[in-house]
């Protein structure tokens, strides 16, 4: 009468599982690294679109003011070396009209003639580098590549012409979608609405990016699952003989089988974490500099609840990922013929 072969437990495989690990230490650290660089390529782009929501009024504020500096630039030039007039009427929007002249002096405008309407005057801080100048307001123009009237106050009951008579170039630019009326000069409305054909594209660049993401995202995955497939199967073929021995000691196939899906699993949940650790410390590092520490900091506060959840995410696409990559693998070790295996030259 055949005895019942005798069934070796799980916790047997997962020890055997880990003295494999030690006696291969440089092999698994290696596919351990496959799985931490696709984890955290993915974890990357997750914490960043969290990191974006939190910043998306900065955000919006930035392309905002980027366009008015443009549509500016569209009609005067240039701003580098150029000298602009900046008529004040009242009390400016730190979000828009100071990080505009702050972006123009970045730029590398040289000069400011300003003046002052109704008692306003120009904050302290807006100007560090470009030489500023307070004018009257009949010479706030002189040599002039542009005029920017800004603040909360109406736009000042001026002779515009006389004013531009010694203007470099005759453009006056306004913010708050205020009318200027009683000029020859070009106006431009720096705070417009945008044209059809403008959220066209911006809506268009937002998909291709969009679209561009996913793909990367799917190619980092597809590469890891390679990588993680192809050392499983360089595992199972330096270890013929050790499969060989146990099948000979009574080990059965499902045995075999789980201790390398169980190595998979481990690997997958260590490359896991460390993924989700250096993924979620590159983006933050990345928007601190970008946005700034404070910023960052009170972004990531709000989008606490959604970064966890993208943390499971990519921790289970990890260990989903090795396990898949093993299935393979651990089915040809399953399925050798014991003498077959101890033949092995491997």
């Amino acid at each position: 009468m055949i005895q019942e072969q005798v069934r070796l437990p799980v916790r047997v495989a997962f020890e055997v599982v880990m003295q494999g690990i030690r006696i291969r230490f440089g092999r698994s650290l290696v596919t351990i690294m496959g799985v931490m660089l696709g984890i955290a390529f993915l974890m990357s782009i997750l914490t960043g679109q969290a990191l974006r929501r939190g910043v998306s009024e900065e955000e919006r504020q930035r392309i905002e003011v980027g366009r008015m500096a443009d549509f500016l630039a569209a009609e005067m030039g240039p701003p580098a070396g150029r000298t602009i007039g900046l008529i004040v009427t009242g009390p400016m929007s730190d979000s828009l009209e100071e990080r505009l002249l702050r972006l123009l002096e970045n730029r590398g405008v040289a000069a400011v003639n300003w003046a002052g309407y109704g008692g306003a005057s120009l904050p302290p801080t807006v100007f560090t580098r470009a030489r500023v100048e307070n004018q009257p307001l009949q010479r706030v123009a002189d040599s002039a590549s542009a005029v920017l009237v800004m603040g909360a106050g109406e736009v000042p009951a001026v002779d515009w012409d006389g004013m531009l008579a010694q203007a470099r170039q005759r453009v006056v630019a306004v913010t708050r979608r205020r009318q200027v009326s009683g000029t020859g000069a070009t106006v431009v409305n720096l705070e417009r609405e945008l044209q059809p054909e403008e959220l066209d594209r911006v809506h268009a660049a937002a998909r291709r990016e969009r679209y561009r993401g996913q793909w990367i995202v799917t190619v980092s995955l597809l590469v890891t699952l390679i990588g993680i497939a192809n050392a499983m199967l360089m595992s199972v073929t330096e270890r013929f003989r050790e499969i060989g021995t146990m099948k000979c000691l009574g080990a059965l196939s499902a045995f075999v089988r789980l201790m390398f899906l169980i190595e998979s699993g481990f690997m997958g949940i260590v490359g896991g974490v460390s993924g989700c650790a250096l993924g979620f410390l590159f983006s933050f590092a990345a928007y601190a500099v970008t946005y700034g520490l404070v910023l960052t900091l009170v972004s990531l506060a709000g989008q606490i609840g959604w970064l966890l959840g993208y943390m499971g995410v990519a921790l289970l696409a990890g260990v989903v990922l090795s396990v898949i990559a093993a299935i393979y693998p651990a089915g040809i070790a399953s399925r050798m013929v014991p003498a077959d295996a101890l033949r092995s030259n491997v």
